[in-house]
This record gives C-alpha cells, structure tokens and sequence, in this order.
C-alpha cells in the first residue's frame, strides 16, 4: 500500500495599473454649489461664484436668518468640465438659541482634600471657604509631619449646592529621605552630532569638551557647503561615564535655495489685548499701528482702569494682511485699580444680567456692590422682564450700554 501526498495549489490574483508617464491636463472647474440640510441632488444645489478654473477659490457667506434655532449643516461640491462631481464637504454648524438664560451655577459649600487613602465623600479634611471666596487661587497648608518619608498623593474635591461632587484633583509629592545623600551624577564624557542620517550611537561627529565644561551653553560650528540645499535636521546627543546615553535633541533647519526669491513677509494690520478673558478674534482691545510699525519692538500701554487689584493675565495677538492671526502671547501680572469687591460685566455668555457668568466675580451683583460696565464686550447687559437687578453703584464706560426691558427693575442702593 502507497502513501499518497495531495498538494493542493492556489492561485492568487491581483489587479494592478500601469500609469502611462504622459500627464492629463487637468479639467477646468464649471461649478461650484452648496446646499443646507437637505441634498437637493447634484446640479440642483446654490450655485457658488468663483474665481479660477484649476485652482478654484470661492468664499461661502450663508444667510441663516431663514433658518431654525439649533444645528444644521452644510454640504458643498464642484464639477469640472468632464461632468464629474467632487465629494461632498460637509460642515456641522449651530445657529444660537436666542433668549435661553442658562441656570446659575450653583454655589459650592464644601471643598475637602486628603492624603493617600480616600475615606470617601464627605470624610475628608474640610477647608474653610467663605460663599463670595474665589476658589481658583485656594491654598492649603497640609502638615507633613505624621507622613512618612517617601511618595505620597494629596487629592482635593467640591461639593455643590446642589450634592454633587467634583472630579478628584490628585497630585504626586515627595516627603524627602533625610540622612541620605543622593548618589552623584556620572560625568558627561562624550557629545557627538550628526546631520539627516543617524550613524550609531558613538559614531557621530565627537565635540570636544572638557571635564568641567557648562554644557547647557555649549556651541557647535557645523559646516554646511556639503549639504544639498533644502530642509535637513540636525541631532546631538550625549553620553555618561557609565555608559548611558542621553535622547537625542533634533532640529530642522533649512539651507537656502540660490537665486530664489523669498515670498514677502505679509504686513501686520491689527494688534489686540484682553485680560484675563479672551472675547474672541477680533473683538479685544485693538492697539494703534501705523504700516511702519516694527512689531518686534512694539510698546504699548494697556488699560487695566477696569480691572480688579490681584493676580491677572494679558493676552495679546496680531492679525497679518491675508486674515491669518498669530498665535496668543500670554504674561502673567499683578495689578488692577478696581476695589475687590466691584462686580465688573465680562459678557462673553449672553446678555442676562442674572447670569453669573457673566460677570468677572462669577457672581451676580448684590446691592452692596459696585458695578463696572465696560466697552468693547461680546455682549451688552439686558435686565430682562420680571428681573430685578440691584447693585450699590454703577459706572457704565462710553461705548458701553445697558438695557432695561419693559418688566425689568434695576435698583441702584447708593
């Protein structure tokens, strides 16, 4: 009797082109249209004016005033001259719900930390606070005394009005070994670079240094006439005595390209500061420039007349000739003239006067507060029908207004 072996082969297919090196000329764009909600069928939708044929450039102004409150969205497409349509892009939007007063946040009543184990909610070490008090700047003194030494972790809570608790904040620390000497870093005994290709560990360009060398000012002089003209990237890196290398810190940096001229610099049209809140791209407070103001040594002065004595932010941005802003420039400072307890309107949410935040305590005024009402906000305030407002004095800047709807009282206690 024979043993027989069956072998059993399997064909494999596979489809594949072969591109023809003579290039298409590209078809030209004949239409550009959009629609909203509803795809009325290819050709059907808005036509879009545009310029170009190739490189097509439309700008899309849509009139939601027709539509309804809430979320919609919009699809846009073009065809080219072979008749063939684009993919739809398409683009999520809300039109505002208008006259919606979001509910007051409730207040918080209970702030509580502990270290290590949570004994649960309500069990840990409250800290006083005070109903008016702003909770972003809380300190805690935390007696490290009964800890051990080594790691620990220290979490904080809130609790609301309402029963509801915040996410846990945790933070790591280190209750320090007292008696032990921490073990003495390994001297640095070789820094090497390399350009583009990464040779090996050791095999790098050595730099000379020398045993008592500060390396976190060392220079290096890198020849660049070998180098095709372009982007390149540069590493350097370091190793130990026992033997440990560092990561590699990289760089790219371009060599020039001859002969080609470089695109203008686009010229800067607008600089804009706020405090604290940001009212969004174009609606801070604008600084005068003229079109020959160097911008890298602009000094201006900004008004913090209307800001309270304490610890504050400046932000502060440009916006170039083709509508493309820089990115915000944020300084941390410590001044303000107002009095702490003046309640001054921010507006960035809408413009219910009974909406706390609305306000830069987070509070709605009482009548035993100040009120500053300032210009240049997103959003002037509205006391709104069966809304009473109260404050001790209110000082309303020029540019600035305030509105009392037929129904609504604003009592001034001064």
């Amino acid at each position: 009797m024979k043993d027989f072996i069956k072998i059993r082969m399997l064909l494999l297919a596979w489809s594949f082109l072969v591109i023809n090196q003579v290039s298409t000329a590209q078809p030209a764009i004949n239409r550009i249209e959009y629609y909203i909600d509803a795809d009325p069928g290819y050709g059907n939708g808005t036509n879009l004016s545009f310029a170009g044929t190739t490189n097509a450039t439309a700008t899309l102004n849509l009139d939601i005033a027709p539509l309804s409150q809430g979320v919609h969205m919009v699809g846009i497409r073009s065809r080219d001259a072979n008749g063939a349509w684009s993919i739809d892009n398409k683009w999520l939007f809300l039109k505002p719900f208008s006259n919606i007063v979001p509910p007051a946040a409730p207040n918080i009543n209970r702030v509580e930390w502990y270290i290590d184990r949570d004994p649960g909610y309500g069990n840990g070490t409250p800290i006083s606070i005070t109903a008016a008090q702003n909770l972003q700047n809380l300190a805690i003194n935390i007696d490290l005394i009964p800890l051990a030494q080594g790691v620990h972790i220290v979490g904080i809570r809130s609790r609301d009005a309402n029963g509801a608790w915040s996410i846990d904040n945790k933070w790591l620390f280190l209750k320090p070994f007292t008696g032990v000497a921490a073990p003495a870093a390994p001297n640095i005994n070789r820094v090497e670079w390399f350009l583009d290709k990464d040779p090996g560990y050791g095999n790098g360009t050595a730099i000379s240094i020398t045993a008592a060398q500060n390396l976190q000012n060392l220079a290096i002089n890198i020849d660049l006439t070998p180098l095709a003209q372009g982007v390149h990237i540069v590493g350097i890196r370091s190793r130990d005595a026992n033997g440990g290398w560092s990561l590699d810190n990289k760089w790219i940096f371009l060599k020039p390209y001859t002969g080609v001229a470089a695109t203008p610099v686009p010229k800067v049209v607008r600089v804009e500061y706020y405090v604290d809140t940001d009212p969004g791209y174009g609606r801070a407070t604008p600084v005068t420039i003229t079109a020959a103001t160097n911008i890298a040594n602009l000094i201006f002065d900004a008004d913090i007349s209307t800001v309270p004595n304490g610890v504050h932010k400046l932000g502060f941005r440009v916006l170039d000739e083709y509508g493309a802003w820089g990115m915000d420039n944020k300084i941390d400072f410590t001044g303000g003239t107002l009095s702490n307890n003046t309640y001054q309107w921010v507006g960035n949410t809408s413009i219910a006067w009974n909406n706390p935040a609305n306000w830069s305590t987070n509070l709605v005024p009482g009548a035993a507060n100040p009120v500053l009402i300032p210009a240049n906000r997103p959003f002037s305030p509205t006391v709104a029908n069966g809304v009473t407002a109260n404050c001790k004095s209110i000082t309303v800047q020029p540019g600035a207004s305030i509105t009392v709807a037929t129904g609504g009282n604003l009592r001034v206690n001064q």
